[in-house]
């Protein structure tokens, strides 16, 4: 019983979308029944576009130049094994 009226419940709520639906799709012009946007322009606007050109931009300020890095070699305090530490056995507990 209790299903049903869930069922009556949601039924209503889609019957209630699809009305508002109708109504914007007749009242705003951003709306319509196709899948195509149609845009609304002011008549005094100018409105321009234009490429973008990418090639010459400068060298982004965080760049990081990780080129040179592959030859270097790190103090021993840095070299760490990571299979040999024991990082799951507080999940292994649980």
């Amino acid at each position: 019983m209790q299903n049903n009226k869930a069922e009556s419940v949601i039924y209503g709520q889609a019957k209630e979308t699809d009305e508002i639906n109708k109504k914007l799709s007749f009242s705003s012009p951003l709306i319509s029944s196709d899948t195509s946007i149609s845009y609304v322009t002011h008549p005094q606007a100018v409105y321009t576009s234009k490429l973008l050109d990418f090639k010459n931009l400068p060298e982004p300020k965080n760049a990081d130049d990780n080129d040179d890095l592959h030859g270097i070699e790190y103090s021993d305090s840095l070299k760490m094994d990571f299979t040999k530490l024991d990082i799951n056995s507080k999940d292994e507990t649980n």
